[in-house]
């Protein structure tokens, strides 16, 4: 009989054991997928708008600071990469023939040379 009482309080003790670690193991696991987001993996903070016009990729992306990628689709080689400055909300993204027209809430259109990711005044 006494081997089934101490047989009971390790049941016990191993149960209440668990009940007690697995929200220490929630929470770690939770945090470590917050902070993978925020480091830009994809449900991050960060804000994008992407165009795909003739093979060529465009993404516009929030952040600080903000950019402007143009990446061709085949060998994913990098064709022009521009900053926008502290991007801090949903950019919007045009391209047409010669030019890539980035605008940001609150700020006017900015447009890009598509070739070289130059700024047209």
């Amino acid at each position: 009989m006494a081997e089934e009482g101490k047989s009971g309080k390790r049941v016990v003790a191993v149960l209440l054991g668990l009940v007690l670690v697995a929200p220490v193991i929630a929470w770690v696991g939770a945090t470590r997928l917050e902070k993978g987001t925020r480091a830009g993996q994809p449900g991050g903070d960060e804000l994008t708008a992407a165009v795909l016009s003739e093979g060529v990729l465009s993404e516009a992306q929030s952040g600080d600071p903000g950019i402007v990628v143009a990446k061709d689709v085949g060998p994913g080689k990098e064709l022009l990469r521009a900053e926008l400055g502290a991007v801090t909300s949903q950019p919007v993204l045009s391209v047409n023939e010669d030019f890539i027209e980035v605008q940001i809430a609150g700020t006017p259109w900015m447009t890009l040379h598509r070739s070289t990711g130059e700024p047209v005044e």
